[in-house]
C-alpha cells in the first residue's frame, strides 16, 4: 500500500510538470506570433525635390483663364504639386482699367488635380496709369527650414496714380496650407538725393515661422521694387 502510494504521487507530479511545460510551450508560441504580427513602422516622408516645368505645356494650363505668366512644380511630403501665376488686364471704355492677379496651388489626388489654395488682387476702376502684375522671376519653391515642405513664395507690385509715385508692394509665402505676407511699398531711387516710399511691414504670421523662412522672404523682399 506504501508503495501504491508513492507510485501515485510521482505520477501526480509528473503530469503536473508536463502541463506547465506545455502551458510555458504555449505562451511562448504566442508571444512569437504577435511580434511577427506588428506592423510595419511608418515610411519616412518624401523628401523634398524640384520638378521639370513648362507653361506650355503644363496639364494645368487650360484651367488658368488669365496669361499664364509663370508656374513651377515639385513633390514634397504632401504629395505632388504645381502652382500657377496668371495676370490680365481688362478694360472698360476707353480709360477704366482694371487689372487683376491670379495665384494658384493645385495637388495631384488619385490622377486629377485639386486646387489647394488661391492668391487674387486686383486694381479697380482706374483711369490713369493702373499696374497690377507679378515682378518677373519672383516665384519661388524652396525648403529652407528642411522639413520637407515646400515654400512658395513670389512678390506684385499694385497701384492706380497719374504721378511719379511708388507702387503698392506684396510678398506672399506659403508653406503647406499657412499663409505668410510681408506688405510695403516700392522704392523710387531716382530723384536725386530723395528717395520715396520703401515701407514694409511683416505680418504676424511670421511670428510663429521658423527664422529660416522670414530670413529668405526678407531676402526676396529686397531684391524686387526698387526703382532707379
Amino acid at each position: 500500500m506504501k508503495n501504491l502510494g508513492i507510485s501515485l504521487l510521482l505520477l501526480f507530479v509528473l503530469s503536473c510538470n508536463d502541463q506547465k511545460k506545455s502551458s510555458e510551450t504555449s505562451d511562448k508560441k504566442d508571444s512569437t506570433v504577435n511580434t511577427n504580427n506588428r506592423q510595419p513602422a511608418d515610411k519616412p516622408a518624401a523628401s523634398f525635390s524640384l520638378a521639370a516645368f513648362d507653361k506650355k505645356t503644363t496639364p494645368l494650363k487650360d484651367s488658368v483663364k488669365e496669361t499664364l505668366i509663370d508656374g513651377a512644380a515639385w513633390t514634397d511630403a504632401g504629395g505632388e504639386f504645381t502652382v500657377l501665376l496668371g495676370q490680365t488686364e481688362s478694360k472698360h471704355g476707353e480709360n477704366i482699367k482694371n487689372p487683376h492677379i491670379y495665384a494658384y496651388c493645385y495637388k495631384k489626388e488619385g490622377g486629377s488635380w485639386k486646387q489647394q489654395w488661391i492668391v487674387q488682387d486686383k486694381i479697380e476702376n482706374c483711369e490713369v496709369d493702373a499696374t497690377c502684375e507679378f515682378f518677373p522671376g519672383s516665384l519661388t519653391v524652396t525648403d529652407n527650414d528642411k522639413n520637407n515642405i515646400g515654400e512658395v513664395t513670389f512678390l506684385y507690385k499694385l497701384s492706380c496714380r497719374g504721378d511719379v509715385s511708388p507702387d503698392d508692394k506684396k510678398l506672399i509665402m506659403y508653406e503647406g496650407a499657412k499663409k505668410f505676407a510681408i506688405r510695403g511699398t516700392t522704392l523710387i531711387d531716382d530723384l536725386g538725393d530723395k528717395k520715396f516710399g520703401g515701407e514694409k511691414k511683416v505680418d504676424a504670421s511670421f511670428n510663429t515661422a521658423p527664422k529660416a523662412l522670414l530670413d529668405f522672404a526678407n531676402q526676396q523682399w529686397d531684391k524686387f521694387g526698387l526703382a532707379k
